[in-house]
């Protein structure tokens, strides 16, 4: 009794040891060290394609282009529109009959002209998105712009004023583009386009305050005021003004927004910084952007941040391995556990009921065996031996002797 006893505590104890052994040896593997590795661009292509499939309805579509065109937001329309092409969503008659309507009233020559000369004046009154890189940004993607922003700089160290580190040094990344190159990985068009942008960004305020504080840090590059006008008028080099190391990281930061430019346009890139909160986001975005490249702005607008970014990355197989054992472990010593308290509660409930029992059978009288109800077995007479039937014949009278009729 004792050996089944020990055996059956070693049957249940068992897989929880296996289990437990196993976790041990696939923990050492640190499988949560790095638990999300990178999806590939055609992987992460699929994700956001399939992520876009599932909310961009016709419900939606309409939805959003009802809006639109309340607001007379012909950006929006503009994307709304080509989303829903791409999934194979068109719009009615009357729906395509306002869409034009509105696309006429805003693009016509005289509207034009006056929203370029708007933005040209002033490039945070801009009315619309499209404008930005036909009228806006003109002066600001040449070196003007950044000679511009040096001087501005230069002008308000001599009056004694704050400078504007953030603006000298991205106006700085743009004039060295050609040498931070080699120290960025990227070309020198890519880091101009990204210079440029976050410039635009700051003077359009798309700029969350967490990057803000990011670029504030990073703009500490060492720049020597003194020394602006120098540069700005090609007496210096750049790295006689700066710290050519920490410009470089700047620049790191530049060509990731460029990459983003060049995918997108420039213009999608300054609007979509008001999801980039770090450098790791700016990296993020820019991966994004390979695999969305025009849609990158819609894709962000439609799925949000987070899932957008989720989209990028995968669970290892270590880290899903582990999980999964975690949760096996945990089931199975949760089960050992109520099985035991299950046992003793069992027999703590038994225990009164197992005690009433033998007091009661204590107390009662022992009743007298009786001998068992029978019947005795019949005894069966024999059957008589058979015997022929008789058969009775007429007796004819016999005479009487002695006698004579005569008599």
């Amino acid at each position: 009794m004792r050996l089944w006893r020990a055996l059956d505590r070693l049957l249940a104890f068992l897989p929880v040891a296996l289990s437990t052994v196993a976790l041990a040896l696939l923990m050492s593997q640190n499988p949560f060290a790095a638990p999300y590795l990178e999806r590939s661009t055609e992987a992460v292509a699929l994700e956001l394609r399939a992520a876009l499939a599932r909310e961009v309805t016709p419900e939606w579509y309409m939805a959003e282009m009802d809006r639109a065109l309340l607001a007379e937001d012909l950006d929006a329309m503009r994307m709304v529109s080509a989303v829903g092409g791409r999934h194979g969503i068109a719009p009615s008659p009357a729906l395509l009959g306002r869409m034009q309507a509105l696309e006429a009233r805003e693009t016509g020559a005289l509207a034009a002209a006056r929203d370029c000369a708007v933005c040209a004046a002033d490039i945070t009154a801009c009315p619309r998105v499209a404008l930005l890189a036909m009228c806006g940004v003109t002066v600001e993607m040449t070196p003007l712009g950044d000679l511009n922003a040096l001087r501005r700089a230069a002008q308000a160290g001599i009056a004694g004023e704050e400078i504007d580190r953030i603006e000298v040094a991205l106006a700085g990344v743009g004039l060295g583009a050609t040498g931070l190159v080699l120290a960025s990985g990227g070309t020198s068009a890519t880091v101009k386009v990204g210079a440029t942008s976050l410039r635009l960004a700051r003077r359009l305020g798309t700029v969350s305050t967490s990057f803000s504080d990011e670029l504030r840090r990073l703009s500490d590059v060492g720049f020597r005021p003194d020394r602006l006008d120098d540069l700005a008028l090609g007496k210096m080099g750049l790295d006689e003004v700066a710290d050519p190391v920490k410009l470089a990281r700047v620049g790191e930061l530049a060509s990731d927004l460029g990459r983003v430019a060049a995918n997108s346009s420039l213009t999608d890139a300054v609007l979509m910084l008001r999801h980039v909160d770090d450098a790791a986001d700016a990296r993020r975005l820019a991966r994004l952007s390979d695999a969305a490249g025009p849609d990158t702005r819609a894709t962000l607008d439609i799925l949000g941040k987070g899932r957008a970014f989720r989209a990028l990355v995968r669970l290892s197989d270590l880290a899903i391995g582990a999980a999964a054992l975690l949760w096996l472990l945990a089931g199975q010593v949760l089960i050992f556990l109520g099985e035991r308290v299950g046992r003793m509660l069992l027999s703590l409930i038994r225990a009164p009921v197992q005690a009433q029992l033998r007091q009661a059978a204590h107390k009662a009288p022992t009743p007298r065996a009786e001998p068992p109800l029978t019947r005795p077995q019949p005894q069966l007479r024999p059957d008589p031996p058979l015997r022929r039937p008789a058969i009775h014949r007429p007796v004819a009278p016999r005479p009487v002797l002695g006698h004579t009729p005569a008599e």
